[in-house]
């Protein structure tokens, strides 16, 4: 943990969007800036919030079997993973590092200017880091993380991050109240929208946010005694009313620096392909029960997928890569289309250059609130919730967002298009015939692509099972650290923690070559 002391580190490796690089010139030498006004310091912020999930769902999307690498026994694809690496900790570092001790300083300069806008943003961000680090490594550094005079530091119980999580959302909603109660402003404020590349300075979707954390985090816990499935449905309530409130980080396009992560010119997916289980999620054969493929059964699946030049669907089954790599006429594509030397074709989805960096969705959340209730017990109320998430799922992929549009305007999927999957035989057409099977694979169509972290989730809270994951196969060869168990967490960053931090390792049993293995606080009952 010796490298987490930084000051304004983000600012000095400024991010994807544009904006990072317009420094306000505030101080006498940039490069070591005294006084940093809150404004400047959120773009860099929300840039290394999407980095960190796009660097790491490369990974967590192979556990997730989203994707697979296109060769043959690749560690992740056997759910292992890469020792002396950084592979798989960019959100360590997004947590510790682009968020770290500029959110401090965010909260510093909010704090003695009376910005309680954001201070309620600062909070926010930070309740978004401790509960994405939970779900990703279980233990992480809470209490200690920010003291400048420790070099080591000890790790928190999962279930500290998780209050820690809840404690930051409550600061934040008491901070943006307290800036409505100074202003009377509700919406867009021109003081927060001079640095928000995320919601352009709207404080009602900034709430609606914090509460997308909340109920995320409600939901994880479903195991345990104390879930609560009100809970889960009053969040959701509270949170998104549609797509135009998702949250997702603005990307210009303008050079490679600060394009989308997946567009053809960065070409970050050019050495995975499609996962057989997604293939089949939306060809008909899972959830319509088809005996052959159907490419008319999901109008999003050209949209999502390629297709081989014998015009059929095909995906990776780890660790096998693709199969087919020799023969042209039917090897599996890369992502989106494009050439990966040339960097040409048709972009489409989230494939652009300049789509928005997604974080969390209307549609997802609609699917968590489904599952809670259905968990419940209320049937009619998880059927409702199932069929807008749907709804709202196609609309996203219809319409994704780009450039600074919260929603696109494309229509790939016209209206006749969506009524008749809604009224096929991948959807269930009462709340009788409704499976919770259902619920979690539509929700894991709507993360394709942005958030393999939350699919991971779902799928280890549910110990893999495959009568809820249809489609998801165990590997045939797991990696020989697992010794035959499946993955459940990531080891932390390996630079600061197995370089710097290693007796804090061993009293949480990350030193072992199976820790990766080990259960999460938030699965187990």
């Amino acid at each position: 943990m010796k490298k987490l002391i930084y000051t304004l580190t983000a600012l000095l490796t400024l991010g994807t969007v544009s904006s990072c690089k317009k420094f306000v010139d505030i101080n006498t030498n940039p490069n070591a800036p005294t006084i940093v006004d809150a404004a400047s310091l959120l773009p860099p912020i929300q840039a290394g919030m999407e980095r960190g999930v796009w660097f790491d769902s490369r990974y967590i999307g192979q556990y997730a079997q989203i994707w697979g690498s296109s060769t043959a026994n690749n560690v992740w694809d056997e759910e292992g993973y890469s020792p002396g690496t950084d592979s798989n900790g960019e959100m360590w570092r997004t947590i510790y590092f682009s968020l770290g001790q500029n959110v401090n300083l965010m909260i510093q300069d909010a704090t003695a200017h009376n910005k309680y806008e954001y201070l309620g943003v600062a909070h926010a961000l930070r309740a978004w880091g401790w509960q994405n680090g939970a779900d990703i490594y279980n233990y992480m550094v809470v209490k200690e993380a920010y003291d400048p005079t420790k070099l080591t530091f000890n790790y928190d119980a999962p279930q500290t991050v998780y209050a820690e999580a809840i404690k930051e959302c409550r600061l934040s909603l008491q901070f943006f109240n307290q800036a409505t109660k100074a202003d009377g402003i509700t919406s867009v404020s021109a003081t927060l929208q001079k640095g928000d590349y995320m919601y352009g300075g709207d404080r009602s979707k900034w709430v609606k946010f914090v509460y997308s954390i909340l109920a995320q985090n409600a939901l994880h816990i479903s195991n345990k005694a104390t879930f609560s499935a009100d809970s889960v449905a009053k969040f959701v309530d509270l949170s998104f009313a549609n797509n135009g409130d998702n949250a997702s980080v603005q990307n210009t396009a303008s050079n490679s620096t600060d394009a989308n992560f997946w567009g053809p010119t960065r070409g970050n997916l050019t050495g995975f392909r499609q996962s057989d289980y997604i293939v089949k999620l939306l060809d008909g054969r899972i959830l319509a029960g088809a005996t052959d493929q159907d490419t008319l059964a999901d109008p999003r699946l050209p949209l999502l997928l390629n297709r081989s030049v014998d015009r059929v669907y095909r995906g990776v089954v780890p660790p096998l890569g693709d199969i087919n790599s020799a023969d042209p006429k039917t090897l599996i594509p890369a992502f989106a289309g494009f050439n990966a030397v040339k960097k040409t074709g048709t972009a489409k989805y989230l494939f652009n250059d300049d789509s928005r960096g997604v974080l969390m969705t209307y549609p997802v959340l609609q699917f968590m609130k489904s599952e809670a209730l259905f968990k419940k017990g209320d049937l009619g109320g998880a059927y409702a919730a199932y069929i807008t998430g749907i709804k709202g799922a196609l609309d996203f992929a219809s319409n994704p967002p780009s450039s600074t549009s919260l929603t696109g305007s494309q229509n790939y999927i016209s209206a006749t298009a969506q009524a008749r999957y809604l009224g096929g035989a991948s959807v269930r057409q009462s709340a009788a015939t409704l499976k919770l099977s259902d619920i979690l694979q539509q929700k894991f169509i709507a993360l394709f692509l942005w958030n393999p972290i939350e699919a991971w989730s779902d799928e280890r809270r549910y110990g893999y099972d495959a009568t809820i994951f249809q489609g998801f196969i165990k590997p045939g060869t797991l990696y020989p650290d697992n010794a035959g168990k499946q993955v459940y967490v990531v080891r932390p960053r390996y630079n600061s923690e197995y370089i710097w931090n290693v007796p804090a390792l061993q009293k949480i049993g990350a030193i072992a070559p199976d820790y990766h293995t080990t259960k999460p606080w938030f699965i187990l009952p």
